[in-house]
């Protein structure tokens, strides 16, 4: 998969930034950002794929 890579300026709260930098153990703030988006995708499909299996109903629902 290719991926588009383009320069953007935004407005982030220094102090998450730094909390996530030192989650992922990211040297720069650009790889914090980029693995915090990557992280939140992978969890989107998680979840997505839970649901599904849900509604199919091959799973039952304890914690929900």
């Amino acid at each position: 998969m290719s991926t588009a890579v383009r320069k953007k300026t935004y407005n982030l709260d220094e102090e998450q930034i730094e909390k996530v930098r030192r989650l992922f153990h990211a040297k720069t703030d650009t790889e914090a950002i980029h693995r915090a988006l990557q992280k939140t995708l992978e969890d989107h499909e998680v979840e997505d794929a839970l649901d599904r299996l849900l509604r199919n109903g091959r799973f039952r629902t304890v914690y929900r």
